[in-house]
């Protein structure tokens, strides 16, 4: 009985102490990281599988949430920080269809990489995203050596307790020493191996101050641009990782209220963001852009927008206990607790069509549901997502019921 618990002890800690792959905050190594993106026209799904070392082969997978007007291409291409580049790969996407692009890009160097990925149809309006990603050395972690030195010595303490049955009393007090010493020495090689790669805190909900975000907004014909520069040195910033799927939250708010633009602009160059206008309808905005930069808190900062043309006319927004009609949807959002400042609060939003729940839902921008707060005053912003679990998957399927609950404070 004590050499089966000695035996499950010892492939427990096996599997908590291998050493593995760190993965940098944000820009991927050694794992894998998917973001929503709007390039041009197109909603993009994008996931980024990146290996470490090279020469070696990044697996790239684009998704489009809608299809292409008429026949389509998709391009993926790369460059390094050091001017290697990468020849476009094309793929054909048939009229219709909505599939999954899958290309290899080959690496040639670690260090950073730009993926470039070009979608194309019809309308010939291309939208254009650079990724950035990665590529780490394959370094061996100091520690493993003496790790499975430890290992060893316990597989040499449980051969010699499991074989030698009659041992005597000296040779099983010497196992049962050496057992403990290489416990301990294991625990503790594989603890100071963890801790440095432990992120303690996945979400960033409370804006950090530095390292400080200016930005410049740009109207061009045809798109909205947005360059951020780093506040103390008046560099563009070019550290933003991914957060909550993206690189860049844009949320911007009419004058009026009435209307809600929620959008992920594409990465175009070194701290600069590109919008299509064709997301936001004439009108004036209050907006807002969400970033996080490595090892740093969320960062948001406010501009107001205003598109030319016509001003499109929305709908007044309702009273909270109301059920919107929203373009052929019945919303009804429902509080679970009385609404009092700094308290939190759970919002059910329910969504039905003619009178009847709708059978699913479908995640958006990553998101099974998004909640945009904001004062009249402008002053005070929240974004949070729907409680409860996501597919994981790269093609999320259509979740069940017609209900998703927020929790805001």
């Amino acid at each position: 009985m004590r050499r089966s618990l000695l035996g499950v002890i010892s492939f427990v800690v096996l599997m908590l102490c291998t050493p593995s792959f760190a993965s940098a905050h944000g820009l991927v190594a050694g794992g894998s990281r998917v973001i929503e993106v709007d390039a041009g026209l197109h909603q993009l799904r994008i996931e980024a599988i990146v290996p470490t070392g090279a020469p070696t082969t990044l697996t790239v997978k684009i998704l489009p949430h809608a299809a292409l007007v008429g026949t389509g291409t998709v391009s993926v291409a790369a460059r390094s920080s050091s001017g290697v580049r990468v020849a476009p790969q094309i793929v054909t996407i048939p009229a219709g269809l909505v599939p999954i692009t899958v290309v290899d890009i080959p690496i040639t160097a670690i260090g950073a990489w730009d993926i470039e990925v070009v979608v194309d149809d019809e309308r010939r309006q291309p939208g254009s995203v650079l990724v950035p990603v990665l590529i780490q050395d394959a370094v061996v972690p100091v520690t493993t050596i003496p790790l499975f030195v430890g290992f060893g010595l316990m597989a040499l303490v449980l051969g010699v307790q499991v074989l030698w049955v009659t041992a005597p009393a000296w040779v099983g007090m010497v196992s049962r020493t050496l057992m403990i010493v290489s416990l301990t020495f294991v625990l503790a090689l594989g603890l100071v191996s963890a801790i440095p790669n432990i992120r303690l805190e996945w979400n960033t909900p409370t804006p950090q101050p530095m390292p400080f975000i200016t930005q410049q907004t740009t109207l061009t014909d045809k798109d909205i641009r947005v360059q951020l520069y780093d506040g103390s040195t008046g560099l563009p910033v070019d550290d933003v990782v991914p957060h909550h799927n993206a690189l860049m939250h844009t949320v911007c708010i009419d004058e009026r209220n009435n209307a809600l633009v929620h959008v992920h602009p594409a990465r175009s160059a070194p701290g600069l963001y590109v919008l299509a206008r064709a997301w936001i309808p004439a009108g004036t905005y209050a907006c807002s852009i969400e970033t996080e930069r490595i090892n740093s808190g969320s960062n948001i900062t406010s501009f107001d927008l205003t598109i030319p043309g016509t001003a499109t006319r929305f709908p007044s927004p309702g009273s909270l206990d109301v059920p919107q009609a929203i373009d052929g949807y019945e919303v009804r959002v429902q509080a679970q607790q009385n609404i009092v400042a700094g308290v939190p609060v759970s919002l059910n939003v329910s969504i039905l069509r003619g009178g009847e729940p709708i059978d699913g839902i479908q995640p958006w921008l990553g998101m099974r549901g998004h909640l945009i707060v904001r004062s009249t005053d402008t002053q005070l912003y929240g974004h949070v997502h729907a409680v409860g679990t996501m597919d994981e998957a790269f093609q999320p399927a259509i979740q069940p019921g017609n209900t998703v609950t927020f929790v805001y404070a």
